[in-house]
């Protein structure tokens, strides 16, 4: 982890996410937008907004998302949807994914529902951290290459620098 620490093209940094209570490190600085984002639970289409911040650096990209849960709709079951729809992006289900250990810093209260996902394809590789704090709900992700050997340890370092006070 000290190697990818001091690689100049990932100069980590703390980056401040507008109305939300958590601190992250990016290793680039990143670029913002909000949209619009259905999420599919059950047999019902929920509609929220999603910000997000992302930026790339040593050919992978960095992104970290905030959304509101919609009204009447459990995290877990937003946080659910929000992965699958992330998967579906990719063409991909969730039984192509790996599972990985992964506990945020801070708030007991969001271990429960961290969760932290691998997936490979032969063109891509993607690590993923989903998890809640109260009625806002967050995805960080690292994407690159299938064959880039520096995404794990990236993504390592990526994950741990997210924390909730």
């Amino acid at each position: 982890m000290a190697l990818i620490g001091c690689t100049p093209a990932l100069n980590w940094r703390h980056v401040n996410v507008s109305s939300a209570r958590v601190t992250v490190m990016m290793p680039c600085k990143p670029d913002q937008a909000t949209r619009a984002m259905t999420l599919r639970v059950a047999e019902k289409s929920e509609t929220t907004h999603l910000q997000l911040q992302g930026c790339e650096a040593a050919d992978m990209q960095f992104t970290f998302g905030v959304m509101a849960v919609p009204p009447g709709l459990p995290a877990e079951e937003a946080i659910q949807a929000w992965r699958l729809a992330s998967l579906a992006s990719l063409n991909a289900d969730a039984s192509a994914t790996v599972p990985l250990p992964w506990e945020i810093q801070g708030s007991l209260k969001a271990q429960t529902l961290a969760t932290r996902v691998r997936l490979m394809t032969p063109v891509h590789q993607v690590q993923w951290v989903w998890f809640a704090d109260g009625n806002t709900i967050y995805q960080a992700a690292v994407y690159g290459k299938a064959k880039d050997k520096e995404l794990p340890e990236a993504a390592e370092t990526y994950f741990s620098g997210i924390k909730l006070p």
